[in-house]
């Protein structure tokens, strides 16, 4: 936890959550964050879905996603959560899949019914049929359909030296994304 002090009143710790107000016509953009990781993804995640709605409400959001890896256990909460809040939830998985020798890093993001389907398959394959928690990539594209699949941020090299396989998510997924990430890396491979 971070904590502050109004140096302008007595001394007190205040935890750094909800600082501030604002308006509805600070914000013109609609932000949704999709990369959120409940503490059902154990050892890795932070806080249970209602603190995340907490927190999207005061910050106006209009939805929230999530995207626990290799779990989706708080799809559930999260979606009684939005409802009493009055926002949006989008579902989501985060995975590794195999091409090859490669293992590769990607979200699944739910946009129908359909798409919910094939992400519990998905959840089937890699937690109950993969011993390596992984997905092989013929069996990913199987599942693509109702479903946006965004590659990993460290999977730029991955896509500049496989064209086809990349080509393949274009046709089984609703939509395919690159994750961008504005963080200098020292590595050359990233």
């Amino acid at each position: 936890n971070w904590y502050y002090y109004d140096i302008r009143k007595d001394f007190s710790l205040n935890i750094l959550k909800y600082v501030g107000t604002h308006t509805e016509t600070e914000r013109k953009e609609s932000i949704v964050n999709l990369g959120v990781h409940t503490a059902y993804e154990l050892l890795n995640g932070s806080f249970l879905p209602e603190m995340w709605v907490k927190k999207a409400v005061f910050c106006r959001h209009k939805a929230i996603g999530i995207c626990d890896r290799n779990t989706m256990a708080a799809c559930y909460n999260l979606q009684k959560q939005c409802k009493n809040a009055g926002i949006k939830y989008v579902f989501g998985y985060s995975l590794d899949f195999v091409f090859g020798e490669s293992k590769v890093g990607a979200k699944v993001y739910v946009q129908t019914q359909e798409g919910l389907r094939n992400l519990l398959r998905i959840q089937k394959a890699v937690m109950v049929d993969s011993e390596d928690q992984t997905i092989g990539f013929y069996e990913l594209c199987n599942f693509g359909k109702g479903n946006v699949l965004v590659l990993d941020k460290y999977s730029s090299e991955w896509i500049c030296n496989n064209e086809f396989p990349v080509n393949k998510f274009k046709e089984s997924f609703d939509n395919v994304f690159y994750q961008v990430d504005l963080t200098e890396f020292k590595a050359e491979r990233i």
